[in-house]
């Protein structure tokens, strides 16, 4: 397997089913429908992403705040970032959750900027963005590299860039893979591909090539103990709320933060 923040991984080599998120149109805001995980976890990660971005510009209103949703899908994470005041730009490659996306903040008044674009070439300038919030996306792209350097180049120093991922581990494959996608199927089967999650020190390592440091990282699971979350799933009761915790075993959150350009060297 090789690191992730290294190489590209040959999209032929570790497919995902990215097509599904195309043909769902308004199931990406059905709360009990099959995106009900990411709804479920909602509430968590933008706390998460609210806390972290008030405490880096605290003397700056969340109006002021430029945000940019990479991946953003059906608008999930766009629409309550949004709903909190932040100037939110929302991008995806799926024509299709873009449509969804831009029909649903119409309807319920929400101010988003959704664009069809891609992470590996993002259609902003340099400098222009102050956070870059990439939600349960990092796991989908085969060219992290890449990615990174996008991200980098639109974030202006001391910006924020917040993620959440799935780390690369056997606990990852039985919990994400095993049980969410192929046994429980509360995950749309395909949608993963274990070779592409992203151990946090490669996460680490891809962003300090761009300049970008990672200030901070937590477990997000399930708040509900194993036995009770098994239960309620098999109810059609969904996940439950989530926490923050110590363990980055299976999923993870954080932040990182954008450093100054590094001086030319004098000759």
């Amino acid at each position: 397997m090789v690191r992730r923040d290294q190489v590209a991984i040959d999209p032929d080599s570790a497919p995902i089913a990215t097509e599904y998120y195309s043909e769902i149109g308004q199931g990406w805001w059905d709360p009990k429908g099959p995106l009900r995980a990411l709804h479920d976890m909602n509430p968590t990660r933008v706390a998460y992403f609210d806390s972290a971005i008030r405490s880096r510009f605290a003397d700056q209103p969340p109006a002021a705040t430029k945000v940019l949703d990479i991946g953003c899908g059906g608008g999930i994470v766009s629409e309550a970032m949004a709903a909190l005041g932040y100037d939110v730009t929302g991008l995806d490659m799926s024509e299709g959750a873009i449509e969804a996306a831009r029909a649903h903040a119409a309807a319920g008044g929400i101010a988003v900027d959704y664009r069809v674009g891609s992470a590996y070439r993002l259609p902003m300038a340099d400098g222009v963005v102050d956070v870059v919030v990439i939600s349960d996306v990092l796991e989908h792209l085969h060219d992290l590299p890449t990615a990174v350097a996008e991200i980098s180049r639109v974030l202006r120093p001391g910006g924020l860039m917040l993620f959440d991922t799935i780390n690369r581990t056997l606990g990852s494959y039985l919990t994400a893979i095993l049980m969410a996608e192929r046994v429980l199927r509360i995950v749309h089967p395909g949608t993963h591909d274990w070779r592409m999650f992203i151990r946090p020190g490669e996460l680490r390592a891809a962003l300090a090539e761009r300049d970008i440091t990672l200030a901070e990282i937590k477990g997000m699971a399930p708040a509900r103990p194993p036995h009770r979350l098994i239960a309620s799933i098999l109810r059609g009761r969904g996940l439950g709320e989530y926490e923050l915790n110590n363990s980055v075993r299976v999923s993870y959150i954080g932040h990182a933060v954008k450093q100054p350009a590094r001086p030319s060297a004098v000759r």
